[in-house]
């Protein structure tokens, strides 16, 4: 669902290792699935906007989801999915994916993708976490701004 252009940032580390990412596009799909690959470039210690690896290299899909009543809430469980797959399959994985978003009904958001790439490579270079639920602002015309504060062990 990724294919409008992101802008991607990463502040500098503060001495409590903590910095702040932020990410916006012209839609939502667009913002959330550029935040999840930001998060993943972090975590992999490569540029924040380096965007994903190659589709030649990944030969698994581990799932990511998330739900909650406001898109930061669905961010931030899809986030904590990702840090969870990576922990579990290495650094190799290089791409996040978001599938889709829904509207559910009980007036919240259910958004599911995959973390591709290869099983099996060494445990990621940063340990990483997030600091609250990141914040998503959108404008009357769609374009979403996402700030969230990653932590690093």
């Amino acid at each position: 669902m990724q294919t409008e252009s992101t802008n991607q940032s990463l502040s500098e580390w503060s001495p409590d290792a903590t910095a702040r990412l932020s990410v916006s596009a012209p839609s939502i799909d667009a913002a959330l699935g550029g935040t999840l690959q930001a998060v993943l470039n972090v975590a992999r210690a490569t540029p924040v906007n380096s965007g994903p690896g190659t589709a030649d290299m990944q030969s698994i899909s581990a799932p990511i989801r998330g739900q909650g009543v406001s898109f930061g809430e669905v961010l931030y469980e899809m986030i904590n999915d990702l840090l969870a797959q990576l922990d579990a399959n290495g650094a190799g994985l290089t791409t996040a994916r978001l599938d889709g978003v829904l509207a559910t009904d009980d007036d919240g958001y259910s958004a599911w993708g995959a973390v591709l790439g290869e099983a099996g490579g060494a445990r990621p270079p940063v340990g990483l976490s997030m600091e609250g639920t990141p914040g998503v602002s959108q404008t009357g015309d769609g374009q979403t701004t996402v700030d969230v504060l990653l932590a690093r062990s």
